[in-house]
């Protein structure tokens, strides 16, 4: 099992998203889970070439960051909320450059079929 946002999951993302590494040029994605039951959880989705690689952390080069409560990251993470209607319902912020997220949406997009082989071995959501 792979406690969900745990630096393991994060690991298993990586891999589950093709783990490849991301050369320069990356979009920076910082993400912030604040309320879960070990505290908050900061980690970093760095995105390009249609590949995606997730650590835990928080990383100066972040042109995004994304802010939500454990609750809705848990209800995006097991399909019951989609992140667009959480940004539309408040749930989630964003703050930075949403042009270079508008940009790397379609690769974070794909990252839904790496999320939900997780889904089902996570645990802890």
């Amino acid at each position: 099992m792979f406690p969900f946002l745990s630096t393991s999951w994060l690991e298993q993302l990586t891999i589950a998203a093709g783990g490849h590494e991301i050369g320069p040029g990356a979009t920076v994605v910082q993400q912030v889970v604040t309320g879960g039951p070990e505290g908050e959880v900061a980690f970093v989705l760095e995105v390009a070439d249609g590949h995606v690689r997730a650590s835990p952390g928080r990383d100066p080069r972040a042109v995004v960051t994304i802010t939500q409560a454990w609750e809705t990251a848990v209800r995006i993470h097991r399909g019951d909320l989609t992140v667009h209607d959480a940004i539309r319902a408040g749930l989630v912020k964003v703050r930075g450059d949403v042009r270079r997220l508008v940009e790397a949406a379609a690769t974070l997009g794909s990252l839904g079929s790496a999320t939900s082989v997780l889904r089902e071995r996570a645990g802890g959501a």
